[in-house]
């Protein structure tokens, strides 16, 4: 590549282009064009190259950059099934790469901006606080003890008391005006602990964690479910402003991953469908309460089936399927299919709100209209 958006054509050793499946080269224009299983009927004139290489320092000089690196010099890697990823066709139109960001960005601005980066200081004030409370923890739990007027044992070669260590059991023989003093340092442990909750309280309160997202809240401090829910509202707003700057990329991510399959022919060829993600429940749910609301909307006929179906699911419900679950539900609902075949009279509206297959055409019978006589049919009488 040479830095613009147009790449030469591979060609072989005859000069010509290398041609794969499904391409067609223009002989007068020179151009080579391909449909792809996304766009049937649109030509496309573009693909995506990979070339994955290695090159050693010491080949490479200063007129060189990321867009003349010497192909002599590189070393190519090779995929699991002998594939040399130089100048690799990957059969697509778009360079399957999708940044995500963190946030919605600014004018100007592209890549957004990290959750952590508001409170890098806190966190760095953080890790030397924790730092100085181990510290601290270790003159508490083994004091500096000063001893006067003690009777130490004495080294008899230099005649220099002998280190003295406390251990358990440890007797130490004193003089009338001897004592013994020991630094307690408990009082500034207790304060380095206060230091890190106050740190902590700052971290929920910059990144909109909240006490109660992190887990620092104690519990006996919520008289209620609302309480909890107002002290998680911050959380609340974090999360979607997250997911709104996040939507359209998922659903670009969506749509390459089915065009991927589709050029890796998994999936059969068409256009593609559009796919979103659907988050549940980030924060506790009391699930028997909205198992009631739910019950209580559908009885009251407020919420139709699916709304119902789809609540209790990012209530936490295990439905994997929402059409699946609506489906099963139908199946076994013979009160409301009793109903509708007394709305409707059609048996087959309720075969196949049942989910039951057609049923077998009843056959028709000949009648047969009576002679003058009052006898049915053409039967003769004797006599």
């Amino acid at each position: 590549m040479d830095g613009h958006s147009v790449r030469e054509l591979v060609v072989g050793d005859d000069g010509e282009p290398v041609l794969t499946t499904g391409d067609i080269l223009d002989a007068a224009t020179g151009t080579v064009t391909r449909t792809y299983p996304w766009a049937p009927g649109k030509p496309s004139a573009i693909t995506c190259y990979l070339t994955d290489a290695e090159w050693l320092l010491e080949d490479l000089g200063r007129a060189h950059d990321v867009f003349s690196l010497p192909p002599d010099k590189a070393a190519y890697r090779v995929r699991s099934d002998g594939q040399v990823l130089d100048r690799l066709d990957l059969m697509v139109d778009f360079i399957p790469v999708v940044h995500i960001p963190n946030s919605i960005p600014d004018v100007g601005e592209r890549w957004g901006k990290s959750t952590l980066a508001t409170v890098l200081q806190l966190l760095d004030e953080l890790a030397a606080t924790d730092t100085d409370s181990a510290s601290a923890s270790a003159t508490t739990g083994t004091p500096i003890i000063a001893l006067a007027g003690a009777r130490l044992p004495m080294d008899r070669t230099t005649g220099q008391p002998l280190p003295v260590r406390v251990e358990a059991g440890s007797v130490w023989q004193l003089s009338d005006n001897g004592r013994m003093d020991t630094l307690d340092t408990s009082a500034q442990l207790a304060e380095l602990r206060d230091r890190v909750d106050h740190l902590m309280d700052r971290l929920a309160s910059n990144t909109r964690l909240t006490t109660a997202g992190i887990g620092s809240l104690d519990p006996a401090k919520v008289p209620s479910g609302y309480a909890l829910q107002l002290a998680l509202s911050p959380l609340d707003s974090l999360v979607g402003a997250m997911r709104l700057a996040r939507n359209h990329k998922y659903q670009l991510l969506l749509r390459l991953v089915q065009r991927l399959h589709q050029a890796g022919r998994v999936w059969p060829a068409g256009e593609s469908l559009p796919a979103r993600l659907v988050w549940g429940a980030h924060t506790p749910t009391d699930r028997t309460t909205v198992l009631n609301d739910v019950t209580t909307g559908f009885e009251a006929g407020v919420f139709s089936l699916e709304t119902a179906v789809r609540m209790l699911q990012e209530a936490g419900y295990p439905i994997d399927d929402v059409a699946e679950e609506i489906e099963r539900i139908q199946k076994r609902a013979f009160d409301q299919a009793a109903r509708l075949a007394d709305a409707t009279g059609d048996n087959v509206v309720v075969r196949e709100y049942l989910g039951l297959p057609a049923a077998d055409p009843v056959p028709k019978v000949p009648l047969i209209k009576p002679d003058t006589t009052g006898t049915w049919g053409n039967s003769s009488s004797d006599g």
